[in-house]
């Protein structure tokens, strides 16, 4: 008969398991929530003379590990029972088994049934909230003797094993990180911190914008669990000029036109940062937002000032939201032509939303080929739906279109460039009257989408990007990306 191969989880309970029977005689250990019995399985074939007592509100479930056990010729030493909780426990125990559970629910369980557990190893698993559990326990007499990290099926798990004892209340750090409270000291350890920063960073990104007391709680929680996190597995301190760096390797700033002004344009070179907003534009309304997420650091498309400013005051736009960001600690880069003209920058996600294939070209300027059938008339309709843009139609709505060229923001004069490239039709931001009757006069369709509206879609994949790079957990960085219209659109 061939063994049961257990997954990483239940592997991790088993081993727990058999650590706590060993050297006792005719053993007696407690599964609660069996399921299709694997488990119970598994230990009565390598633990001697174990008897399970086994139990899951599931009768189904249950009926599958009768099965099991008896296929395997391991029923007399089991006892299968439909129970909720530790109901079914009739006699003393050495181990009791809670996995797969929320926290919640294994202290219920273990509140309910404490006297039945007495002072025996018990081994629980919970999905989420392990701060809570770990207070939980505590709160009941348990302390935790060991945890065992694993992953199984793209999700980790901490298994504990904790006794009756005196205990006293872990402090906050150790609720939150359990044995990698006094740092990581092994690869599992490592990966589980990984992956629990990056649920945390998408619970975050998810609350951005959300301006209820609940949203703004959950935002502060999880900034503060990244730093916790952030200090166990020892990651660096970000600064300003560290995601500068990050932009350059996205967007080479020698890509950058001359007369632009990308880089590094406000704050302190030296900050730290934990927080950064991606926005297209630097508005009063990116500067609340950063705010209100605890942000140091802005990072936008447009720059707040493309010529040398005499004087910062409160008399213009960009006074106004340089002092302002001045008092709230706020630095500010800006990744402009570099960013339009870098491959996976503007442009080329311009292509991509409207669903161009084979893109080519260079600098500002993009083409690619569309889906066989489409008119000028259906891809006007594309560019309104997924630019979410009130677009200017240059050209006959039943006109072929095969070729799509591009170019963001205000780009009427990189026509010619795109219908070098084969383009049937060029969307842009903004193009000039004349611009656009040359064109049509040349064969050539146009829609004018709006330079927001064209640009837009680029804050995602740069806000993604620095992310990723982040992720690489050399540095404790979150980034947001806000997408509002300035314009109220």
């Amino acid at each position: 008969m061939n063994p049961i191969i257990l997954d990483e989880r239940l592997s991790a309970a088993a081993e727990l398991a058999r650590e706590a029977l060993a050297g006792r005689e005719a053993p007696v250990a407690a599964d609660v929530g069996c399921d299709h019995g694997f488990l119970t399985a598994k230990l009565l074939e390598t633990v001697p003379g174990l008897t399970m007592l086994a139990s899951d509100v599931s009768a189904p479930s249950l009926e599958k590990a009768r099965r099991l056990l008896g296929a395997r010729g391991l029923s007399e030493r089991a006892n299968i029972t439909v129970a909720d909780g530790l109901s079914a426990v009739d006699r003393p125990v050495d181990a009791v088994m809670i996995l797969g559970m929320g926290a919640g629910t294994i202290l219920k369980i273990v509140a309910e049934g404490r006297e039945k557990i007495g002072d025996a190893a018990l081994i629980v698993q919970a999905n989420v909230d392990l701060p809570l559990l770990r207070g939980g326990l505590a709160e009941l007499g348990f302390a935790i003797q060991k945890e065992v990290y694993c992953r199984a099926a793209g999700r980790h798990y901490v298994t504990m094993l904790a006794r009756a004892g005196e205990t006293e209340m872990p402090d906050e750090r150790r609720l939150m990180l359990g044995a990698c409270a006094d740092g990581v000291q092994t690869a599992a350890q490592y990966d589980y911190l990984a992956w629990q920063r990056g649920v945390r960073v998408r619970e975050m990104l998810l609350q951005a914008g959300t301006d209820t007391p609940r949203a703004k709680e959950r935002l502060l929680a999880g900034g503060h669990e990244l730093n916790r996190i952030a200090e166990a597995i020892g990651m660096e301190t970000c600064r300003v000029t560290d995601v500068l760096n990050m932009v350059d390797q996205i967007a080479p700033y020698e890509l950058a036109e001359e007369w632009d002004n990308p880089g590094f344009l406000f704050g302190r070179k030296n900050a730290e940062v934990t927080r950064v907003v991606v926005a297209l534009d630097l508005t009063q309304q990116t500067v609340d937002e950063a705010k209100a997420l605890g942000a140091q650091l802005i990072v936008t498309h447009h720059p707040i000032m493309f010529s040398a400013v005499k004087r910062v005051t409160d008399e213009t736009r960009e006074g106004r939201l340089m002092l302002d960001m001045a008092q709230a600690g706020i630095a500010h880069i800006a990744a402009h032509t570099n960013l339009d003209a870098a491959q996976g920058g503007v442009n080329d996600t311009l292509m991509k939303v409207m669903g161009a294939q084979n893109v080519r070209g260079e600098g500002f300027v993009r083409a690619g080929e569309l889906d066989e059938g489409m008119t000028f008339g259906m891809l006007c309709t594309r560019a309104q739906q997924k630019l979410h843009a009130a677009v200017r139609a240059y050209g006959a709505a039943d006109t072929p279109v095969h070729v799509l060229g591009c170019c963001s923001g205000a780009g009427g004069s990189e026509l010619d460039d795109a219908m070098a490239l084969g383009a049937d039709c060029f969307i842009t931001g903004e193009i000039r009257h004349h611009e656009a009757l040359d064109a049509v006069d040349k064969g050539c369709c146009v829609i004018e989408a709006g330079h927001f509206e064209t640009e837009n879609p680029v804050c995602e994949v740069l806000a993604a990007a620095l992310q990723n790079a982040a992720d690489a957990l050399q540095y404790n960085l979150t980034v947001f990306c806000l997408k509002g219209n300035p314009f109220g659109r």
